[in-house]
């Protein structure tokens, strides 16, 4: 999946408001934790690419 393609699934799926996976893992909000996802995936730049850009 591209990163368009995610944010269309959970735009179409969105999870439930607040997440308590363990004690030290609570989402209070998922819009908010959905939209920091997004900027990472936006903004990931490829290991294996930037290696090869520098010549390593």
């Amino acid at each position: 999946m591209n990163p368009d393609e995610i944010k269309k699934y959970f735009e179409k799926n969105p999870p439930p408001v607040a997440v308590d996976w363990k004690p030290w893992a609570k989402i209070s909000d998922t819009q908010k934790f959905l939209n920091s996802c997004y900027t990472s995936i936006a903004s990931f730049k490829d290991p294996m690419t930037s290696a090869l850009r520098i010549g390593i």
